[in-house]
């Protein structure tokens, strides 16, 4: 039987940490063509590196290169580089559709727009990855204040818990961390539930209805943080619950697993994206250096869609320059006609 002690101990491991992939950085670099040269910088701890790890796809058709670095403890780090520059946005989507390293389960897509406006012409460049499960919104469960530290790349959180106002911060990661558990579990119930509806299609059985399921659900989230499954969804639905259900139950709880563990499974990185011209808005984290960076971890896309995205714009000088002597030609024009009919 596929039960929920799968997830909760899923859910554990899923909070302790990611999976123990190298360090990436994926580095976009946007063009107006909507071409896209993409740099990656792998970092590990020795020098056995395999392209199959790494958390976006990279082949031999990349310029990499390697060094070694030793740092003042001593300790040896090795970093790949690999460049390529992609024609367009669909050369990058093509890759993530054949790509089975480290996380290609996970669904992703890029995108560009190009909006001409006369005076200027806007950018606008995404990465989305779309949602593993079908449960609750983080913001259903997080404050604004947390949804920001929630979503911030770890290097920002780490100094910020080191800076000036960091007791603040502090409070804000201890409040995420008391809240994460309760908002796993309960997306993992939602989802299930969702599940048994939708796999039920024989709709023979008036204890499987949307409605008295979700009527029940706070009541099995909250005893699933205190007794065994078994207990559990036997106290919530009744005695024999699952025996009487056992199809439609075996066939969500094994697809909810695989879906879920496409989040449990993801190897964290980091990506930034460099826009051409002046960057107008971004839903982004801007590093010390004037960097838009963004993390992606299990959490981020687990119950909705994670998209990365800046707009930028840039003036077009042509345009102004068109205008202003057609403003000129029709103002002689206007003058001399003018000038004319006084002569009259």
């Amino acid at each position: 039987m596929k039960k929920f002690k799968i997830f909760t101990v899923s859910i554990f491991f899923l909070m302790l940490s990611s999976c123990g992939g190298p360090d990436l950085i994926v580095i976009n670099q946007v063009y107006t063509d909507g071409s896209v040269s993409r740099k990656i910088i792998m970092t590990y701890h020795a020098d056995e590196f395999d392209l199959s790890d790494c958390q976006v796809p990279v082949d031999s058709t990349w310029a990499i290169e390697k060094d070694l670095t030793v740092s003042e403890k001593g300790d040896s780090i090795w970093t790949l580089t690999a460049e390529k520059t992609f024609s367009s946005v669909e050369e990058i989507n093509r890759d993530y559709d054949n790509y089975e390293g480290a996380n290609g389960r996970m669904n992703r897509f890029s995108e560009f727009r190009k909006k001409f406006r006369w005076f200027s012409t806007s950018y606008y460049f995404s990465e989305t990855i779309l949602k593993a499960i079908d449960g609750y919104l983080p913001e259903d469960f997080f404050s604004e204040e947390e949804l920001d530290i929630f979503y911030m790349p770890q290097e920002l959180i780490d100094k910020k818990l080191a800076g000036s106002d960091s007791l603040k911060y502090i409070t804000i990661v201890d409040s995420i961390d008391s809240k994460e558990d309760i908002w796993l579990l309960s997306s993992l119930v939602r989802a299930a539930i969702l599940g048994i509806v939708k796999y039920d299609t024989m709709k023979m059985s008036p204890e499987l209805e949307e409605e008295f399921l979700f009527s029940r659900e706070k009541e099995l989230v909250a005893l699933l943080n205190d007794m065994d499954e078994d207990e559990a969804l036997d106290s919530v639905f009744g005695e024999g619950f699952y025996k009487r259900n056992q199809v439609v139950l075996d066939t969500t709880f094994a697809i909810l697993e695989e879906e879920f563990d496409v989040a449990f499974s993801t190897d964290d990185y980091v990506v930034q994206t460099n826009m051409p011209g002046e960057l107008v808005a971004t839903n982004g984290y801007i590093d010390d250096d004037g960097n838009i960076a963004w993390a992606v971890n299990g959490n981020v896309f687990l119950s909705a869609d994670y998209v990365m995205w800046a707009e930028s714009t840039i003036k077009n000088l042509w345009a102004r320059i068109v205008t202003i002597v057609f403003i000129l030609f029709v103002g002689t024009g206007f003058l001399i006609r003018l000038r004319k009919n006084r002569r009259r």
